[in-house]
């Protein structure tokens, strides 16, 4: 029975049939969402099996990519010249120093959170800011 069903599923790229656990046919499409790339740009050519799990439901794509939404947080302004990036204490990520004496802003590999000294920041270009003392009561960091 098992074998019998699993040779009635074969994959193709048209109208994909499967005898379902009665008589009659069943007939199953692709949804269109499968088609659609997701956060990481992973799209499925239309012969590769693993368009096979989408046959009768829906690909779900969260269209709030992370990237997006962390460019939108506001740039963290610092008076010195090296600054630590703390997210979240326990169950956020270790303290990450970050050295800031380029004129373009240092980014949190962990985070994202982006940091820039106080002379290089320019509204127009970097957008929004907080200050540092600002961002580490956001964090519920206490500087030592």
């Amino acid at each position: 029975m098992a074998t019998l069903l699993r040779s009635s599923l074969r994959f193709s790229s048209k109208i994909h049939q499967c005898r379902a656990l009665s008589l009659s046919s069943a007939k199953f499409r692709p949804e269109e969402n499968v088609d659609k790339p997701t956060h990481t740009g992973q799209v499925w050519d239309k012969d590769d099996i693993r368009r096979m799990r989408f046959i009768g439901k829906d690909k779900l794509i969260n269209k709030k990519f992370a990237i997006d939404l962390v460019a939108k947080d506001p740039i963290v302004v610092v008076e010195g010249r090296s600054v630590f990036s703390h997210s979240g204490g326990a169950l956020g990520h270790p303290r990450v120093f970050i050295n800031l004496d380029k004129p373009e802003p240092g980014v949190c590999g962990y985070s994202g959170r982006r940091f820039i000294q106080a002379k290089y920041y320019n509204k127009a270009e970097h957008g929004p800011s907080i200050t540092y003392e600002q961002y580490l009561e956001e964090m519920g960091v206490k500087e030592n």
